[in-house]
């Protein structure tokens, strides 16, 4: 099922599968301003990753002796959520809960809600990840992944757009490789004089770009001139993943706060110390500031 939310400048839809925006359009010119999922580049729209972000060595973590197999991100983006209660105008929450299904590989109990709020030119995505144990602690991983289209996009353009980190002195990077985890290396990140990122296949030849270390708290999406923002992005989290496809020029680029981190290659850990793990206590609820996203019209 989606639902809609609405206000004198954009029109946001939200789908059950997921909890995931699909769609945000400008109501002034009906451009759209998401990702389409054209899977000629890459079929996602924004999912939710919970409880794990990135890969996991030979797809498997261990927790209290046992190991378990994992999919990449999680696996919620595939359950269908329910609301929590009736829409109101400019947000709604949905909620999921685990199944005999996602304990046979994540052997805790509880309830993830993701709310979408729509005010002004800005749509925010807060998460909850609630313990309802008495005993165990709740250790997970979260992160939103959002993806923006590039309305310079032109498949034989060296550069379709620029991002401004915040800040954006001394920032180093880490990658994602072999099975989605990371090295042990670390690098300079591409930019101009003026301090921007070009969005170019280049810039993404060796994976994603791994802010750590809660080096950039927002990045603000530029258009070709430089000149023309397109969106800007602030989050919470301690890490910030920009993705696009490797070797392949996109017409989106992906800005996705991470609460956690892929494992590194070659280990394969434990739950509850996979890199920037989150817990929460048994009867409690953690609070997630996954992004705000603030439209340029």
């Amino acid at each position: 099922m989606n639902y809609i939310l609405e206000n004198d400048y954009l029109r946001v839809t939200v789908r059950s599968l997921g909890a995931e925006v699909i769609s945000v359009v400008n109501k002034e010119t009906g451009k759209e301003l998401w990702w389409n999922a054209d899977p000629a580049f890459w079929a996602g729209y924004s999912p939710i990753l919970f409880p794990a972000c990135g890969g996991l060595w030979n797809g498997e973590y261990k927790y209290k002796g046992n190991t378990y197999k994992m999919v990449k991100h999680g696996f919620v983006r595939t359950m269908e959520f329910t609301p929590v209660a009736e829409p109101e105008y400019g947000r709604i929450s949905l909620s999921v809960q685990e199944t005999e299904e996602t304990r046979e590989q994540y052997p805790f109990a509880f309830t993830l809600t993701i709310t979408y709020a729509l005010e002004g030119k800005t749509l925010t995505c807060n998460a909850s990840v609630a313990n309802p144990s008495d005993t165990e602690v709740l250790h997970y991983q979260i992160g939103g992944h959002p993806a923006v289209m590039l309305p310079d996009y032109d498949k034989d353009a060296e550069v379709i757009g620029y991002m401004r980190p915040e800040p954006n002195e001394g920032l180093s990077v880490v990658r994602a490789s072999e099975q989605g985890c990371f090295g042990g290396d670390r690098y300079a990140v591409p930019q101009t004089q003026e301090g921007l990122i070009p969005i170019s296949v280049e810039t993404f030849s060796n994976e994603a770009l791994i802010f750590d270390k809660w080096q950039v708290n927002a990045m603000t999406l530029l258009r070709a001139d430089k000149q023309t923002e397109i969106c800007r992005l602030s989050h919470g989290a301690p890490v910030l993943l920009v993705w696009q496809m490797t070797g392949l020029l996109c017409p989106y680029v992906c800005v996705e706060p991470w609460y956690g981190m892929p494992d590194r290659i070659g280990y394969s850990v434990d739950m509850d110390i996979r890199p920037y793990a989150q817990h929460a206590m048994p009867g409690e609820v953690s609070m997630h500031n996954l992004w705000d996203i603030e439209f340029c019209l």
